[in-house]
């Protein structure tokens, strides 16, 4: 079974038209606050990741899209337009997609095409440790071909419909803590 394509790719393909639209430049007439913050699952920080901050037209916040890479420790810095200068000022809805730090050996990816048999005892041994480990997850393939398990659930990855809403007035330090169901306390 193929797994889609990251949903990074469609991030930075939707930042691009966005800042096409918007006219990114240095008199493009945006404000921007910025944000910066660190994401954690089940307390731990999670270590490599995207964090997506989508504008909410339904509440008059209109322009391109922010995102920041979620690296060691579980810190992000929002972009929007260059690196670090944060995010437009008002209602965004958030997407969060976090990733193991190491992608996963191609020893433990089988083909069910080539090892039908291999294929089958590898689906009965992921199935039993999502049983035993909570934390394991399907599998992301980023543009490279590398395979990472997901170690945040699958549902905060679109920010339409992971239900994270924020309202950003001004420069802050967010932190989103994810729990196993899905649900996000933001500090």
């Amino acid at each position: 079974m193929k797994t889609p394509n990251p949903p990074r790719g469609w991030i930075l393909a939707g930042m691009l038209a966005a800042c096409s639209a918007f006219s990114c430049g240095p008199d493009n007439g945006l404000t921007l606050a910025k944000v910066s913050g660190k994401v954690t699952f089940n307390g731990q920080p999670v270590e490599n990741g995207t964090i997506f901050f989508m504008p909410d037209e339904s509440k008059g916040t209109e322009g391109p899209p922010a995102v920041g890479s979620i690296i060691a420790g579980g810190h992000y810095i929002m972009s929007t337009e260059s690196s670090g200068d944060g995010v437009i000022v008002g209602s965004h809805k958030v997407g969060i997609t976090g990733v193991e730090a190491k992608p996963v050996a191609d020893s433990e990816v089988i083909d069910l095409e080539s090892n039908p048999l291999g294929y089958m005892k590898a689906k009965a041994k992921a199935s039993q440790a999502r049983r035993q480990s909570p934390n394991a997850k399907d599998l992301m393939t980023d543009r490279g071909g590398r395979k990472y398990r997901y170690v945040t659930p699958l549902k905060l990855v679109n920010p339409q419909e992971s239900g994270i809403a924020v309202e950003i007035t001004g420069a802050k330090t967010m932190n989103f803590d994810v729990a196993e169901d899905g649900s996000v306390k933001i500090q």
